[in-house]
């Protein structure tokens, strides 16, 4: 373990050689990073944190991106602050994290809440992440307790390697566990991003999955999104095997033992709350229903979970 005592950390080894498909991947921390910051500071959600993890004024993005992205941000938090605030010791591993500021929001709004909080990703991310917080001293201040946060770099297809840098941090495998995968496994090929969903569901004991990315990639809405996206250089090697709800249960069973799967257009109009939704309405102009209604209905949210952990939408 490296590093200031503040920050549980671990970079060990030669830098790997990076792939240009793994660079891109890594690039979609940076838009997701941009979209959040930009929707955050018009005031469709509350987020102080996130505009420290960037060093530029946000960009602005359309209406129906920053309208996307509150539906993504609800979505998770929806299911992440009940369980964070129930009572008793949990856990919450983010795998393929980006620089996402998630850990510093829930710290902020529940600080008598006893959790701990693991992020997973690319060694360079983490990088640059552990340098961003090391700047800054209201992310240090969130973070001063090492056992509450800690970050790691990992290539989640090398399943020993995640297995032994969770040994070294002794994530607890009893303890109830949050997985958070956030437009992760689709960027993975078919049997890693399976092989990792299983281990994930045998290493915790009590344990939910959480997953959003993107499906239904064979008709014409999204055969235009999974080129749009590929043009970039991001390869959806999960899109096809993983591209129906009946395929998304595939991944997750036998591992955990019971599994909901929404779509985005299912998630807004079925669960996000209704006083929100006319809230968030009202900060943009927006007439592109149609586009709305198929940009949702290619993305979906599944929640698995097994033993004691009995979260839902």
């Amino acid at each position: 373990v490296h590093g200031d005592s503040k920050y549980q950390y671990i970079m060990e080894g030669k830098k790997p050689k990076i792939s240009y498909t793994d660079l891109a991947v890594q690039e979609t921390s940076n838009e997701a990073l941009t979209s959040k910051s930009y929707a955050a500071s018009i005031g469709y959600f509350d987020d102080p944190f996130i505009k420290m993890m960037s060093k530029s004024k946000p960009k602005k993005m359309y209406p129906i991106i920053n309208r996307g992205t509150w539906v993504r941000v609800h979505s998770y938090r929806r299911v992440l602050e009940p369980f964070i605030a129930a009572e008793g010791f949990k856990q919450v591993i983010s795998l393929g994290a980006g620089m996402d500021s998630t850990f510093f929001y829930l710290r902020n709004k529940y600080p008598t809440a006893k959790f701990r909080y693991i992020e997973v990703d690319f060694p360079e991310i983490v990088t640059k992440k552990v340098g961003v917080m090391e700047k800054n001293p209201a992310l240090a201040k969130l973070k001063e307790d090492p056992t509450c946060y800690s970050i790691t770099s990992c290539d989640l297809r090398e399943l020993e390697r995640l297995s032994e840098e969770f040994v070294k941090l002794k994530v607890d495998k009893t303890a109830p566990t949050l997985i958070m995968t956030e437009c992760v496994l689709v960027y993975m090929d078919p049997k890693s991003s399976k092989d990792l969903v299983q281990w994930c569901g045998t290493y915790f004991e009590n344990s939910a999955l959480l997953n959003y990315e993107m499906i239904n990639p064979s008709d014409s809405f999204g055969k235009v999104m999974v080129s749009n996206i590929e043009e970039r250089g991001c390869k959806l090697l999960g899109i096809y095997e993983y591209g129906t709800f009946e395929q998304q249960k595939g991944r997750v069973l036998p591992a955990f033992s019971k599994v909901e799967i929404t779509t985005l257009l299912e998630y807004y109009t079925k669960y996000a709350d209704k006083a929100e939704k006319a809230r968030v309405e009202k900060i943009e102009f927006f007439d592109e229903y149609e586009e709305w209604n198929m940009l949702l209905s290619h993305y979906c949210l599944v929640l698995a979970t097994k033993g004691t952990v009995a979260i839902t939408f």
